[in-house]
């Protein structure tokens, strides 16, 4: 049964509601930084498995995957902004040397320990803060009609927790349908 409520309803709650669905990835090892899909940004934490499909069994994926959808992101380094979400041009195509630089930037999460996985109830962003003072703050844009999640965590408990868009998050198993 899928847990499902608009955070503008509960909005005293939603820190402490995600706060305790993520608790257990607090910990976690970042092992693998890529863009799953155009500038996508997908973390991979926890242990690292093949794909079961025959087709991506060359790729891994950790326990826990963390997903960005439609929005905008800074890496930070203490005060210094290390590199951000790239702008799309959406009549244009991704600049793949731009991509792999900003990537090669975000492997410092690699292997890496998240220290908080903390939402601010206000605005829907959300902090992931690493050891090393490292950050990747999403900045949700709330005017966005794209209706695109702005994030996605998928759990090893075979839950997928969802925000956005705008003031609605759920967590659900992943076998549910829509």
């Amino acid at each position: 049964m899928a847990i499902q409520t608009s955070i503008a309803d509960r909005k005293p709650n939603i820190e402490q509601i995600i706060s305790v669905i993520t608790k257990p990835i607090i910990g976690e090892i970042c092992n693998q930084v890529i863009f799953s899909y155009g500038d996508e940004l997908r973390l991979d934490f926890g242990e690292m498995s093949a794909y079961t499909h025959p087709k991506l069994a060359h790729l891994s994926k950790g326990s826990w995957q963390f997903g960005t959808r439609a929005t905008p992101w800074v890496f930070k380094q203490g005060d210094r902004i290390l590199t951000s979400s790239l702008a799309v041009d959406i009549d244009g195509e991704i600049d793949e040397v731009e991509i792999d630089a900003v990537k090669k930037v975000l492997q410092q999460l690699e292997n890496k320990e998240l220290i908080d996985f903390a939402i601010d109830a206000d605005n829907i962003s959300l902090s992931l803060v690493f050891e090393g003072d490292r950050q990747l703050i999403l900045q949700p844009d709330l005017q966005d009609d794209s209706g695109l999640p702005y994030w996605e965590l998928f759990m090893p408990t075979e839950q997928v927790l969802t925000v956005g868009p705008g003031f609605f998050w759920e967590c659900k198993s992943i076998h549910e349908r829509d």
